[in-house]
């Protein structure tokens, strides 16, 4: 088993090289050979930048994962899909990528949704997948769909969606880990979090049968309160995972008490970074 994780694209450059920074995220996984890609950042100018300068050719690129429909994580979308030349690939995604998604943020009302429509990834080569439940992508790569909300907490505040002319709460039932088998166990890939980083793993060993044994990616901790934030980190050292590597929307308290919590599991990481398993 040849598992590979390379980190394109997130608001922290720890060793810039040439790398350009922005706030989002993309991940490059790479599985016995197959090339995931797994979100596109906010703009796709750091993304397109950032593979050429760590060799990687966006013409090679087996599948295209969008985690949710913020644009943080689908910005970046149409600058890849024309950046390989119209090469079809196919694009896994919620049933939900369309829709408008609002966030009300320091008294200011936005539209945060991947302002895509319908046919724009079609005429550039992408070839649309929707869908809401589980499925097994590739031989141990599965999509989560929908992560039911059991186990704790989601993370949505201040976020809608509109339902018949009005706002209302947005659940996010479009936001979707990843899950990579390991043999013994499974590593969780997650965007932002949105579900509740609980529910993402607790439905991961449901979904699988096997425990988590690490996770990389968005824990959207940043705007939660310390409270939150301690309790979170205490399940997840609970968990003894191998791996902790949070990124993007996790926010500096997280990684400080990772650091002196976790110990040996926790790894520092942005762009650039590599992982291999």
């Amino acid at each position: 088993m040849d598992i590979k994780i390379l980190v394109l694209v997130d608001n922290y450059v720890p060793r810039p090289q040439g790398l350009m920074g922005e706030y989002g995220l993309s991940l490059l996984l790479e599985k016995d050979g197959v090339r995931i890609l797994y979100d596109t950042g906010s703009t796709g100018i750091p993304l397109i930048s950032n593979m050429h300068v760590l060799g990687v050719d966006p013409t090679k690129m087996d599948y295209l994962f969008l985690s949710h429909r913020h644009l943080d994580h689908t910005g970046g979308v149409l600058k890849f899909l024309e950046t390989r030349g119209g090469a079809p690939i196919p694009v896994i995604s919620h049933t939900m990528l369309y829709e408008p998604s609002i966030a009300t943020l320091g008294g200011r009302t936005r539209e945060i949704g991947s302002g895509l429509k319908e046919g724009d990834l079609e005429s550039r080569g992408g070839r649309p997948l929707f869908i809401q439940e589980p499925f097994e992508l590739i031989h141990g790569v599965w999509v989560s769909g929908e992560i039911p909300r059991e186990w704790g907490p989601s993370h949505t505040e201040h976020l809608f969606r509109l339902e018949g002319g009005r706002l209302v709460e947005d659940r996010m039932d479009d936001d979707m880990a990843l899950y990579i088998d390991i043999g013994k166990g499974f590593l969780a890939i997650t965007g932002c979090g949105h579900a509740g980083v609980e529910n993402i793993m607790e439905y991961g060993e449901k979904l699988l049968g096997k425990p988590a044994l690490g996770i990389v990616g968005g824990l959207h901790l940043v705007m939660s309160p310390p409270g939150r934030v301690e309790k979170l980190v205490d399940y997840l050292i609970s968990k003894d995972l191998k791996v902790i590597a949070p990124l993007h929307c996790t926010g500096p308290q997280p990684h400080w008490l990772l650091a002196n919590k976790a110990r040996d599991a926790y790894r520092p990481s942005g762009a650039g970074d590599l992982m291999e398993l």
